[in-house]
């Protein structure tokens, strides 16, 4: 190679590093700059009011997305701005987490606009000097989140999780049947699996027909209480439970396992169970319930103390 040619190289070299530098500092500057404009924004809207602010994450089981609380600057920076779907980018929850006004960041207007796809859970703990306060607390062994106006504190060795967006908004845990107790990386079985607790809307159970057919016997001894519905094979074992009024609050279908699926206090819970444990469903329903009611208590006496993270 001739001196001309050399030097050509090496021009072009430096060119392509000056562009790549270039690149990689307009980068760094929009991340800042849009990490600097997003939370004097929230200042600004929050005018001394407690606030927080969420961003979305994927989340660790690559199932979908899930809202984690901004903790330090480069939380907000624009380069780890990626909401997807009904997950905004970053929410911003200004006054109390039980009634508060919500907004999203929109890139486009590159401002917060008020309003958020919801209901969502709030993650986050609203305080006055929130971006101070955030990064100080640090995070604990409990999942704490706020949705549908009603506070949860969950061990995470349940690992828990708030289930939206979709049909069902409520959340879900890993609790083994029938003692539900933490179900553990090591459990298989599909009754050792996943609780769902989800909110009902006017009075209607999710995911269950209030209806009840007509006809129906009720079951003696331990199953008293439930009533049988016509079987569709010999190992296939279906149940309601009606309450006073002839609505359905309950049902259990059972072939190798058993789904197990009941209203009660405004929230459908389910779950599966082995078929051996169907004598103790009565006992089952008492402790999901009174999961779900340790899980609301814990929230509402310690939801103040750090912001919740998952």
């Amino acid at each position: 190679m001739d001196l001309h040619a050399r030097r050509r190289a090496a021009l072009l070299l430096a060119g392509q590093a000056a562009i790549l530098g270039l690149a990689a500092w307009g980068l760094a500057w929009y991340g800042a700059m849009t990490s600097r404009d997003l939370r004097a924004q929230a200042i600004a809207i929050a005018a001394g009011q407690p606030f927080c602010m969420q961003v979305a994450r994927d989340a660790s089981d690559r199932k979908g997305q899930v809202y984690v609380p901004v903790r330090t600057a480069d939380d907000t920076s624009g380069l780890h701005l990626a909401g997807r779907d009904a997950h905004h980018h970053a929410v911003l929850v200004v006054g109390d987490d039980a009634e508060p006004l919500t907004f999203h960041w929109s890139r486009v207007k590159h401002r917060f606009v008020e309003g958020t796809y919801g209901p969502f859970p709030i993650v986050c703990q609203p305080s006055r000097r929130y971006f101070d306060d955030a990064g100080k607390i640090p995070l604990d062994a409990t999942y704490r989140f706020s949705l549908m106006g009603r506070r949860f504190a969950i061990p995470r060795v349940y690992r828990p999780r708030a289930q939206w967006p979709g049909s069902m908004v409520g959340y879900s845990v890993e609790a083994e049947a029938p003692n539900f107790q933490p179900a553990g990386a090591a459990c298989t079985q599909p009754f050792c699996a996943t609780v769902y607790a989800a909110f009902e809307y006017d009075g209607k159970p999710f995911g269950m027909s209030r209806e009840v057919p007509a006809h129906l016997v009720e079951e003696g001894d331990a199953l008293r209480g439930l009533f049988r519905l016509e079987s569709r094979g010999a190992h296939d074992l279906r149940y309601v439970q009606v309450d006073g009024h002839g609505n359905r609050i309950g049902e259990i279908f059972c072939v190798r396992d058993c789904l197990h699926r009941f209203s009660r206090n405004g929230m459908t819970f389910s779950f599966r169970h082995a078929s051996r444990d169907l004598p103790d469903w009565r006992t089952m329903q008492d402790r999901v319930v009174a999961l779900h009611t340790r899980f609301e208590q814990a929230g509402a006496s310690g939801g103040k103390h750090g912001p919740r993270a998952e």
